[in-house]
């Protein structure tokens, strides 16, 4: 049941990514879908991603160099969201005043262990393409509960990993 979870979430993550938002934004009031085809694609893509020296294997240090470059990447975004709120006077520098609202945000961890857990089958260390699709196919046909091949937001949403 952790596993699944864990799945799921991983899916919210890939179909929350920008990436795919952008590519399948229909308007408004339709629903959107994920084919299979289109789900593969994606996290091959998002493999290639972490895969940093092409060798079709995940390995713990390019699994922490992911995380730590998109904690980096969010820390930054969250940064820049934090001065934006601070300068109230939108002038482009905090006074003594505005500085003083700072609140300190936490480190992000990064630790491979967790992916490593849900993906490596073998547990040799690395985790491959093969194992990264079993695990992410599992859970699309996990959710694609009319077995049509596409996750639809219906079924997202049955599954939890969209907001109702």
């Amino acid at each position: 049941m952790q596993m699944a979870k864990m799945l799921a979430a991983w899916v919210g993550l890939v179909l929350a990514h920008p990436a795919w938002a952008q590519q399948a934004a229909p308007a408004a009031e339709a629903e959107q879908a994920l084919s299979r085809a289109q789900f593969v694609q994606q996290m091959d893509a998002e493999f290639a991603r972490f895969d940093r020296d092409s060798s079709r294997f995940l390995t713990p240090e390019e699994i922490v160099a992911s995380q730590r470059a998109a904690a980096e990447a969010e820390a930054l975004r969250q940064n820049q969201a934090v001065f934006a709120g601070l300068d109230r006077d939108r002038n482009g520098s905090l006074s003594a005043e505005e500085f003083a609202a700072l609140a300190n945000p936490g480190a992000i961890p990064v630790d491979a262990a967790p992916l490593l857990q849900q993906f490596d089958r073998d547990k040799d260390g690395t985790i491959t393409l093969i194992e990264y699709r079993i695990s992410t196919q599992a859970n699309f046909d996990r959710i694609d509960t009319d077995r049509d091949g596409v996750v639809t937001s219906v079924e997202m949403r049955a599954a939890g990993i969209a907001p109702q």
